[in-house]
């Protein structure tokens, strides 16, 4: 498990818009990512609204978008979300499955994203799943900290 603890001391007139990447297992040609933006600014306090914001765009400016998933869902731990999943073909004729999870927690909206192939959504996806519980604050125990 890897623990990252830090605090920043932003000025004043500055705002975090922090974007993570985390890296995941590769399946032949395709290396996995997952995205996390955190939203600290939001406009909806309801997660529908919360990831229409991200959906409406998608459906409306990609052609030929598929949606396979777009409902809400209980995270395992009880965390409300929202799933969106699409299939796409870009000219390139290259398929893929894009997958977004969107939580709001404690004023903070959390966007998940990654891409993956039809194999790779049913087992790196699930990985996906876990790597979103683990860090939805609520969703996972504080480490104690040893301060001898």
């Amino acid at each position: 498990m890897s623990e990252t603890i830090f605090k920043l001391d932003i000025p004043r007139g500055w705002e975090d818009q922090t974007v993570y990447h985390f890296r995941g297992p590769s399946d032949g040609e395709t290396a996995h990512q997952v995205t996390l933006v955190l939203n600290r600014q939001l406009q909806h306090l309801d997660v529908a609204d919360f990831a229409k914001e991200w959906i409406d765009p998608i459906k409306s400016t990609l052609q030929g978008v598929d949606v396979l998933k777009d409902e809400a869902i209980t995270l395992d731990r009880g965390n409300q979300a929202h799933e969106f999943v699409y299939r796409w073909t870009p000219s390139g004729g290259v398929q893929a499955i894009h997958k977004y999870v969107f939580v709001i927690k404690d004023g903070i909206g959390f966007t998940f994203s990654g891409e993956f192939s039809k194999k790779t959504l049913k087992t790196v996806g699930v990985g996906m799943m876990k790597l979103i519980e683990a860090l939805v604050p609520g969703t996972y125990e504080i480490a104690e900290v040893d301060d001898a």
